[in-house]
């Protein structure tokens, strides 16, 4: 379970920072510092939205973390968020990426580089390698345009239906679902061709990708 008092996401609503209890201010900022340390890259020139789910802030502490996070190239929206966030509906597998929809789609334009970590609500598309040491963590399918050789956790939250795909498919761990896979030790013939993973009765399999 995650015990941060505070986390970065990406939502429907955009870049939402979610503060589980204002009361304990000093330790949210400790805490939302160490996400924006994880993944600055991936924020950097972008504006977030606040959703408090325990507590108040004043507006000395709104500037607090307007001013943590635009020491990492952020903006802060002050327009919060008093509603629970709306969670994206699970829609089927689709093996052609343009019908994914895009507001439930977030595309990455880089390579994802060691101990940088990524974690959405809903699909991710990474045009670039994900790095030893590199993770990504979503509720829908990976697609890596490139070799993900890091770890990487597809469906979440229990969709086991997830798809992790790549031109190279060398995870130190690979993770759909409830479904975990490891490395192998020995080094295996490369494929042919891209390779997707699915879970397949209960195991994750992996097969060179036809379309």
């Amino acid at each position: 379970m995650n015990t941060e008092l505070c986390t970065i996401k990406g939502t429907r609503e955009g870049l939402v920072i979610t503060i589980r209890d204002a009361t304990q201010f000093g330790e949210v900022l400790r805490s939302l510092e160490r996400q924006l340390l994880a993944s600055q890259s991936f924020f950097r020139g972008s504006s977030a939205k606040l959703y408090l789910q325990q507590g108040v802030l004043t507006e000395g502490q709104m500037d607090d973390i307007e001013s943590l996070i635009a020491d990492y190239g952020m903006r802060l929206n002050r327009e919060p968020l008093n509603a629970p966030l709306h969670r994206p509906v699970d829609e089927s597998i689709v093996e052609d990426a343009k019908d994914v929809q895009e507001d439930n789609t977030l595309l990455v334009r880089r390579t994802i580089r060691s101990g940088q970590r990524l974690h959405y609500d809903g699909n991710v598309v990474v045009m670039g390698d994900v790095n030893p040491g590199a993770e990504i963590i979503c509720t829908g399918d990976i697609l890596v345009l490139g070799s993900l050789r890091g770890v990487a956790h597809a469906g979440a939250e229990g969709k086991v239906d997830a798809t992790v795909f790549a031109f190279r498919l060398e995870p130190t761990q690979l993770r759909i679902a409830h479904v975990i896979s490891r490395a192998p030790d020995e080094k295996l013939p490369q494929p042919e061709g891209p390779e997707i993973a699915r879970v397949v009765e209960n195991s994750i399999q992996l097969s060179v990708y036809n379309h």
